[in-house]
């Protein structure tokens, strides 16, 4: 299995948990950013590919579901979704079916088993998440994954 974890993150909540995958994987990580190019990322070589994303008001960050709707994705991946929120509602769940949907358009599946965890908001809000107990649920679920 050749992994690779591409994310986007606002604050640093989704790339600590990116970077904790990565490690856990023994991968490569692509951190997207608003001028990121999408050309410099070959899928080709990979066959598992863990998404990450932040959520804001039920959406994925743009940067990520940018990627899906440009980058050349190909053909027999595996595709499966982490994310950072602040908690709200079924807000996760919205953000999964956005990300979801921008892959079924481009001919790709995500796996239905995601992992979500608590980020740190503005101000005092969840002072210290992801913690430490995010970061080892976020390796053993991609453990998971990997199997």
């Amino acid at each position: 299995m050749n992994p690779i974890v591409i994310y986007s993150t606002h604050r640093t909540n989704t790339a600590k948990i990116a970077l904790a995958i990565a490690q856990t994987a023994n991968c490569n990580s692509v951190e997207l950013t608003k001028t990121f190019d999408v050309s410099t990322v070959a899928l080709d070589n990979y066959d598992l590919i863990f998404l990450g994303t932040g959520i804001r008001g039920g959406e994925p960050y743009v940067e990520l579901l940018n990627f899906i709707k440009t980058a050349d994705l190909g053909t027999g991946k595996r595709f499966v979704l982490f994310m950072t929120w602040a908690g709200g509602g079924a807000s996760n769940k919205l953000a999964y079916e956005r990300v979801k949907e921008a892959l079924e358009q481009r001919g790709q599946n995500l796996e239905s088993d995601y992992f979500v965890c608590l980020g740190q908001t503005f101000g005092f809000a969840r002072r210290g998440r992801p913690n430490e107990a995010d970061v080892a649920a976020a390796q053993k679920w991609a453990t998971e994954k990997l199997k």
